[in-house]
């Protein structure tokens, strides 16, 4: 994560620090998430609804042909500045490194990429968003 910018290794002292979690996705495979339980707590939260299941049945009524694509690690897309990526600081056994792209883990991590990714598609038609995964439809 070191080397492709994710997080970058940090020395000077932090009113922050948090532990990581591993969390198993539902393919199996490990997500390596930030435990920023009490950052969670002073976060206020942004607010950008995300669509229904009602919502998007209707969107899809009719449509014949169906592509889902999976933005994968796409929190990683979104750059931290600096004043964030200290509050994102955490420890491990090789010591101490802050986040440099949105990490899993935030209460706002979920609002921020969906409200991202439904402005890069507004107005485009037959394109939803809903979590990390885009539906596109004809």
């Amino acid at each position: 994560m070191e080397t492709t910018g994710i997080i970058k290794k940090v020395d000077e002292p932090s009113d922050w620090v948090h532990q990581l979690v591993v969390v198993m996705k539902k393919n199996g495979s490990l997500r390596i998430c930030l435990d920023p339980r009490n950052l969670n707590k002073a976060i206020k939260r942004p607010h950008h609804p995300f669509p229904t299941f009602d919502e998007i049945s209707a969107l899809l009524s009719g449509a014949k042909f169906f592509c889902k694509l999976d933005a994968q690690s796409g929190f990683w897309m979104l750059r931290l500045d600096e004043p964030s990526s200290k509050l994102c600081t955490f420890q491990t056994a090789w010591g101490r490194y802050s986040f440099l792209r949105l990490p899993f883990g935030l209460n706002s991590s979920s609002e921020i990429f969906h409200s991202i990714i439904a402005r890069t598609f507004q107005g485009i038609s037959n394109v939803c968003s809903f979590q990390d995964d885009i539906l596109v439809w004809g």
